[in-house]
This record gives C-alpha cells, sequence and structure tokens, in this order.
C-alpha cells in the first residue's frame, strides 16, 4: 500500500500522512469525519489531491490552535497516489488502529528519515528511564516538566506516560497530570511532537527555538519541577582556555563547546525539590579541559550531582557512541555523595545493529538507584527493591581525589561491569540475536539469488539503450559563490547544514553538523538548496562518487564545492539508477580526467552536462534499481551479523578467561550464598 501511494522516495512523507491521520481521529473526530464522508463520496479526477489537502488543511488547523507551526499540508503534497482507492483504503485501515499506533510510526519515522546527530530521537526505553529516575527522585509528583530540546517530544510523552502509569497503581491518588514545556530546533519534528503529545491528553506547550541554545531567552517564565533533556552534543576538545561571558553559577563553558551548558541551565530552572536528568556524552564527566573541569568541582562541591548513570553503547539510531544520563537535584537538596551506576552491560542487540533495553533493564536501574538511594523520592513502605546494576557511593572526597570525575568508569570496577550480563546479555539473548541475523541473511540470500539471472534476461539485457548527456536529463546547478556562502558565515549554531564533499560518502549524504548557516541566509540561497532525490556531485577537489539526497535533508544548502543534478520530470531517467551509473569507476575516472586538466580538480556545470549515460527504457531502469537496492539490504545484514558474530565471541571470551570462571571464584560464592 506505500508504494501505491508514497510516489518516488516518499517513504517519510508518507508516515506523516499516517500520523496526521490517526492525530485526528483520535483528537479532533469533526474533522476525522469530514475525512471519512470525503472518502464515501464518489471520486472526482483530483480527488487524491483534494483529500490529501484535506487531511493537511485540518492538520495545520489543529496544529495552529496548539500554537505549533502549520506545514503539514506542503509535506503530504508531496505524495504521489496511483489511484484514489488506495488513498481511501489508507484512511480506512487507520481508522481500525489503536492510539499507541503513533508510537510505530515515530519510530519507523526515524529509521527511515535517518536523523542527524542534533536530530534523531531519544530511544524509548532510556525516556522512560529518565521519566522515572526524575520522578522517583522527588518527594511529590511534578506538576511541571520541561524539555529545553525537544526533539521528538518522546521525553515529555515519557513523563506523561510515566504520570498515568503512577495513577493506575492501586491505591494511588488522583493526582492532576503534569503540565509539559518544551523547545526545540527543528521544525521538521514539531508536528510530530505535538501531535504525540496532543494524543496523550495533557496539556502542553512546545515553541520553535531555532538557535537551539534555551539560555538565550527566558522561557518558560515559571519554574518547573522536572527537566528531561536529551541535548545536542560537541564532542570535540577545544585548544582554547577562555570561556564565554553571561552567568554561569558553576562556571562559564568553554567556547565552542556546549556540554555542560545544558546542565547548568537545567539547574537554573528548577525549582526548590526539583530534579533534572541530562543525557550527557561519556566525555564531559572527565574531559581534560580546565574549564570544563572548574564546572565539574564546582557541581560536586555544591551537592548537585546526584546519580550518574552509564548507559550501553549504540542505543541512539545516529550514534554508536556510549552516553550518562545525569541526575541533578536542586541546591536546596545538596548532599556530599554521588552514586554511580554502570548499565552498560544491559540490553541486547537488535536487527539493525541497535541496541535495546527491555523493560526489565530499565526496572533493574530504577531498582538499584531506589536501594542504594535511602530517603530519596515519597516513601515506598511495600517495595523493596533490590541493587543489580554495579554501582558505587563515591563521598566528595573520593571525587576530589579522581580530579572530580563523573564518568561511572572511574568508579567502578572492570569484574563489576563484566558480571552484569546476567541483567539483559545473557549468553543465550547474543546467541539468538545471531540466528535471528543468520535468517535474514538467509532470506536476503535467497531473495537474491537469482540476481544475475534476473539481470541477464533477453528483456534486461536487450532492452534498447538510448545515449543521453546529464544536460539533457537533468537541471544542473552549481553551488553559490564564496561571496554569497562564505566562511564566515558557517557555525556549528545554525538551523541549515552545508553539504561539502566530505559529506558525500557510500552513495549517502552524512551528516553535517559541523558546517551550518543561519535559516535566514539559506532562505535568500533558496536555489541552492537540495530536495530529496538530488544527486550531489563533487565540483572542486578530489572526485569521487556522486551520494543522493534523503528524504530528511530536504532543504539543505550547497557549499561551493559540489553541482546538484536534478532530474527533469519528463526525462525519463529513474534518479537512483542514474546515480548507480554515475558512480561506476568508469564514470567517475571521466570526471576526474576532465577536472585534472585545471590547475587545481574542478569540473565545471558545462563539462559535466557533456557526460553520457546509457538508458534503457523506465521500466527496466527501475528494475534494476530495485535489484541493487535489494543487494545492497543483503550487504549490509551481513555486516550486522558480523558484527553480532563479534559481539557473542567477546561475550564468551570474558565468560571463559574472566576471574568469576575460575574455581575458586565459583567455590567463594558458594560459601557467600550458603
Amino acid at each position: 500500500m506505500a508504494e501505491r501511494v508514497r510516489g518516488a522516495n516518499q517513504t517519510v512523507t508518507y508516515l506523516s500522512l499516517l500520523a496526521a491521520l490517526l492525530f485526528l481521529r483520535e483528537t479532533r473526530p469533526g474533522c476525522w469525519q469530514k475525512v471519512q464522508a470525503y472518502v464515501m463520496a464518489s471520486p472526482e479526477p483530483q480527488s487524491s489531491i483534494s483529500l490529501l489537502k484535506l487531511v493537511g488543511s485540518e492538520t495545520d488547523a489543529a496544529l495552529r490552535r496548539m500554537g505549533s507551526l502549520p506545514e503539514m499540508q506542503d509535506v503530504l503534497a508531496r505524495l504521489e497516489p496511483r489511484r484514489f482507492q488506495d488513498l481511501a483504503q489508507v484512511v480506512r485501515l487507520v481508522g481500525a488502529l489503536g492510539p499507541h499506533a503513533f508510537q510505530l510510526f515515530i519510530e519507523d519515522y526515524e529509521e527511515r528519515a535517518q536523523l542527524r546527530s542534533r536530530e534523531f530521537f531519544t530511544p524509548l526505553p532510556v525516556a522512560r528511564l529518565m521519566a522515572a529516575l526524575g520522578r522517583a527522585a522527588r518527594k511529590s509528583p511534578p506538576s511541571s516538566v520541561y524539555d529545553p530540546y525537544c526533539r521528538g517530544g518522546e521525553l515529555l510523552g515519557a513523563a506523561a506516560d510515566t504520570a498515568m502509569w503512577a495513577r493506575g497503581r492501586p491505591g494511588a491518588t488522583d493526582a492532576p497530570l503534569p503540565r509539559l514545556l518544551g523547545q526545540t530546533p527543528k521544525r521538521v519534528t514539531l508536528s510530530l511532537a505535538c501531535m504525540g503529545l496532543a494524543l496523550r491528553r495533557v496539556p502542553f506547550a512546545v515553541q520553535l527555538k531555532p538557535s537551539g541554545r534555551p539560555w538565550e531567552e527566558k522561557w518558560p517564565q515559571e519554574l518547573v519541577d522536572l527537566v528531561l533533556t536529551n541535548p545536542p552534543f560537541n564532542m570535540k576538545d577545544t585548544s582554547q582556555e577562555t570561556t564565554r561571558t553571561g552567568h554561569w553559577p558553576y562556571g562559564a563553558p568553554p567556547v565552542g563547546n556546549d556540554n555542560l551548558a545544558y546542565p547548568q541551565y537545567a539547574l537554573s530552572v528548577l525549582a526548590e525539590g526539583g530534579r533534572a536528568a541530562v543525557v550527557m556524552p561519556n566525555k564531559a564527566g572527565n574531559s581534560g579541559n580546565a574549564a570544563e573541569r572548574a564546572i565539574r568541582q564546582a557541581l560536586v562541591e555544591q551537592g548537585v550531582v546526584e546519580c550518574v548513570v552509564a548507559l550501553p553503547d549504540k542505543l541512539f539510531s545516529g550514534t554508536p557512541v556510549p552516553v550518562c544520563v545525569w541526575l541533578l537535584r536542586h541546591p536546596a537538596d545538596a548532599d556530599d555523595h554521588v552514586l554511580f551506576l554502570d548499565a552498560r552491560g544491559l540490553g541486547v542487540i537488535r536487527r539493525g545493529g541497535r541496541r535495546v533495553l527491555a523493560h526489565d533493564d530499565v526496572q533493574a536501574v530504577l531498582d538499584s538507584y531506589l536501594a542504594l538511594s535511602p530517603g530519596v523520592g515519597p516513601a515506598r513502605p511495600h517495595e523493596s527493591p533490590l541493587a543489580t546494576v554495579p554501582s558505587a557511593r563515591v563521598d566528595n572526597e573520593e571525587l576530589r581525589r579522581k580530579d572530580y570525575s563523573l564518568n561511572p568508569i572511574d568508579h567502578i570496577g572492570r569484574s563489576s561491569a563484566l558480571d552484569s550480563g546476567t541483567a539483559g546479555m545473557a549468553e543465550v539473548e547474543v546467541w539468538d540475536e545471531v540466528s535471528l541475523l543468520r535468517e535474514r541473511c538467509a532470506d536476503l540470500d535467497e531473495r537474491t539469488a537469482g540476481l544475475r539471472a534476473e539481470l541477464k534476461t533477453d528483456r534486461v539485457r536487450q532492452a534498447p539503450r538510448r545515449r543521453a548527456t546529464l544536460a539533457a536529463l537533468c537541471e544542473i546547478q552549481t553551488g553559490p559563490s564564496h561571496g554569497l556562502l562564505a566562511p564566515r558565515d558557517r557555525t556549528p549554531h545554525g538551523v541549515v547544514p552545508v553539504v561539502f564533499p566530505k559529506h558525500l560518502r557510500d552513495g549517502r549524504v552524512t551528516d553535517s553538523a559541523d558546517e551550518r548557516v543561519s535559516l535566514e541566509l539559506a532562505e535568500r540561497l533558496t536555489r541552492y538548496r537540495l530536495a530529496a532525490g538530488d544527486i550531489v556531485c563533487v565540483r572542486s577537489g578530489a572526485m569521487g562518487p556522486p551520494a543522493m539526497v534523503g528524504a530528511d535533508q530536504t532543504g539543505w544548502l550547497m557549499s561551493s564545492n559540489v553541482i546538484r543534478l536534478r532530474c527533469l520530470q519528463d526525462a525519463e531517467v529513474v534518479p537512483y539508477y542514474l546515480l548507480a551509473v554515475l558512480s561506476r569507476p568508469d564514470a567517475v575516472n571521466w570526471v576526474r580526467d576532465r577536472a585534472a586538466a585545471t590547475a587545481a580538480p574542478f569540473i565545471t556545470k558545462n563539462a559535466l552536462g557533456r557526460q553520457e549515460v546509457l538508458l534503457p527504457p523506465l521500466d527496466v531502469q527501475q528494475e534494476i534499481a530495485d535489484l541493487l537496492m535489494l543487494l545492497g539490504a543483503r550487504s549490509d545484514a551481513h555486516r550486522e551479523l558480523a558484527a553480532a558474530i563479534t559481539h557473542a565471541r567477546a561475550l564468551l571470551l570474558d565468560q571463559l578467561t574472566s576471574a568469576s570462571s575460575s574455581p575458586s571464584s565459583r567455590d567463594s560464592e558458594r560459601k557467600l550464598r550458603s
């Protein structure tokens, strides 16, 4: 069904349609009835377009009433349904879904949109862990929850879910649900965040903050009970020891690095008794930068760090880097101890190579926190949680000796971390994952077994080829001049990414978080912006294969060093097929030869336009493109299998060679148990 409605390269847009329909059904019954009535009416020639306009306009009107920016009508206009009946069937299918399907749409959206590191969503188990920790640490349920870097709204949603679950427990009081507040620099996910929160029927206010630096403006006006946030990381070490200006009660962060700006900001907006749970890079916990060390010292000495949880790697879609959660407390609740929990051994690798925390893993961390933090949170007369996660409760004197490190690895012995596999990484689970990946590989192997035979059929091999130049097939646009886009215009704190040759990798445009410009500048350079399906080629520098722009990268800006190919509507060329042809070694060498004719490697628009390609009929192009994509999926699956086997081998090595596997160690364990 998706293929018949979405059109070319519009999977993400199709998911936005599903989300919008479910949102209208659950929160705007009158609007949903309008959509259903239109579906039941006799279709007119333009009824598919009209139906999409109806869904988009009704969704935008609802978003506008919630204070969000309306853009769904423009988004849905990109869809190309083949028939009205296909679109009508989608409406009927969404009508039969449960409200929790929205979360599935969001997860699929993140996976397919390939969001960048500053945009990827917080995994749902991590969001629930943070919300549960923040709630458990308080004496009473929070009445307000704030996320200053609201991505897809998952942390605020987890806070609402946690509050609703608490109300449903036996003997629980009917406490009001918290008011949810958020700011986000990303318009692309703002509407999804608002729709997800509206589905939970809780009061909320989420606004766009393009700079992504919430301390530059006082909002919200009132103090809050709980801050939950997953801010963007700046992982680079700055060689400068200078610090920025402004009011920083725990010390000014170094210029160019906001890692320790967010914890300070979170503390500054807490009401008395409040807590903040912040996702932090491990590096922030023991960075050697003088300014960052001074900030950690102030945080420790003033007693506002309550707990630090080390999480496993590969939890987030945008990065394999492991992170920590810092649980901070209002200065009125200051203490001279910090609890460290090592949860790196939890979770299991799932399909796609990402690690997932199960409900039991999240509960293990929460129980360990409660067991090792006497006196925190509300009274728990009927609960006696056990600490099963490796831990250490460290006083300030010990933290001083360890240079104020807030990295749990520096305080918890390695042997404990190695023994923590029983909480989620048992050997059987690891090998089960290997088995699942083997089955997936076998399936793809079987599906591609006849690949060569399919491509060798007379219809494919003997299909007529026409010769065409790129100038005849594409609109060719060079990047802006240095006068229009100067180096001084680029900053990591901008909004719109700028694509350079270094971002063209393996046929894809990779994250360009280090090169951004303001939205105002990007809008002035509209003709140089990219759209899904565009092919980006190197214009100057080392010539390499081109890359295709993904759906989530629409609106990104070209640099001066690249050229954009945008297939003409009447050219009868499949963009992915053209990308494959231009990635052939002979095609890349053709460009290199022309570029080498200049003093520095450089290809002109006219020269590139003269490059010729051979094109079979459109249906043959599509068939070849589909088969190549399937073969790419097979390659990815085998890489994941190799990684899973390597992981299983490492676990087996730990089990067979660690001290816990020795007879003396097992005897000691038996004696302790007896």
